[in-house]
């Protein structure tokens, strides 16, 4: 009686490798990465405050084309009469169509249309204004002004004028410092070449000089 050799089990022609999911790759661009390398992305747009040249105060919103449906933005709180920047906030790889749905948020109200020259003028000019009393602009601002081009980039074609009347007006925010600001007013413009607008507590009105 003969006995048959057992075979060994031939190998699978499959290649059971490919039978299971391939990770998809992972991406380490984030929000963060898009905004250092912001300068390398198209405007999309510049946006001020409706009525901004009546209220010496206005975010400033400059946006980048990053995809079709992404962009770079940063927000700039300007405080044209006195303080500069005194607020920015920016994002990146977000989705447009967030971003114009809220854009009017943005703009604290309806969203006016600018060139881009006035956008980076008014930035870069209120903080040159206010620097000469002794502000900075936000801390914030290191970051967020990688939106923007460079100041030299853009001629200063409109002119701007801060201040109001020919010298600084403070009007005080719910966030501001007041003492500090105004001993600072004192020490760098000195005593009646600067006016103030103070608003008293429980909504009593403002003080004026």
């Amino acid at each position: 009686m003969t006995t048959k050799k057992k075979q060994k089990p031939r190998k699978s022609k499959i290649n059971i490798n490919a039978l299971l999911p391939r990770p998809k790759p992972v991406s380490w661009k984030d929000a963060h990465y898009y905004i250092e390398h912001a300068r390398e992305y198209p405007i999309m747009g510049t946006w001020l405050m409706e009525g901004w040249k009546e209220t010496g105060l206005t975010p400033v919103v400059v946006a980048r084309r990053q995809t079709e449906d992404k962009v770079i933005f940063g927000v700039f709180m300007v405080d044209f009469y006195c303080l500069g920047v005194k607020n920015a906030y920016c994002n990146g790889d977000f989705p447009l169509k967030r971003f114009q749905n809220e854009l009017e948020t943005m703009c604290s109200g309806q969203p006016e249309a600018c060139d881009p020259g006035l956008a980076h003028e008014l930035i870069y000019g209120g903080i040159e204004f206010a620097r000469g009393y002794g502000f900075e602009p936000h801390t914030d601002f290191n970051l967020a002004s990688k939106v923007l081009d460079p100041s030299e980039a853009w001629p200063q074609k409109y002119k701007l004028i801060f201040g109001k009347d020919g010298k600084p007006l403070f009007v005080s925010g719910p966030y501001d410092s007041v003492d500090r600001i105004m001993a600072k007013l004192r020490r760098t413009a000195g005593d009646g070449n600067f006016d103030f607008l103070i608003g008293l507590p429980e909504n009593e009105g403002f003080e004026e000089e």
